[in-house]
């Protein structure tokens, strides 16, 4: 997804420029890469960092590492 939001702010950098960033106003009071270019930090950020202690995966699942290495330990018989 994140990949795909990258493309995202190519696109309308390619197609509208920087639009004056970061001190212009613009027509529409936002600039085109504005929102794809947020997501593309947001997944970024989480992509590096995880989901964190408190996430649903940690909680109920012990983490997703250890769900990997659990499934890795049945295909090859491990314990």
């Amino acid at each position: 997804m994140m990949a795909t939001m990258l493309a995202a702010v190519t696109f309308h950098l390619l197609n509208t420029g920087r639009e004056g960033f970061p001190r212009a106003v613009v027509s529409q009071h936002s600039y085109n890469f504005e929102l794809a270019a947020m997501y593309v930090l947001v997944l970024a950020f989480f992509g590096v960092n995880g989901a964190g202690k408190y996430s649903v995966d940690e909680q109920v699942l012990g983490g997703e590492l250890n769900l990997y290495q659990a499934g890795i330990d049945k295909v090859f018989g491990e314990e």
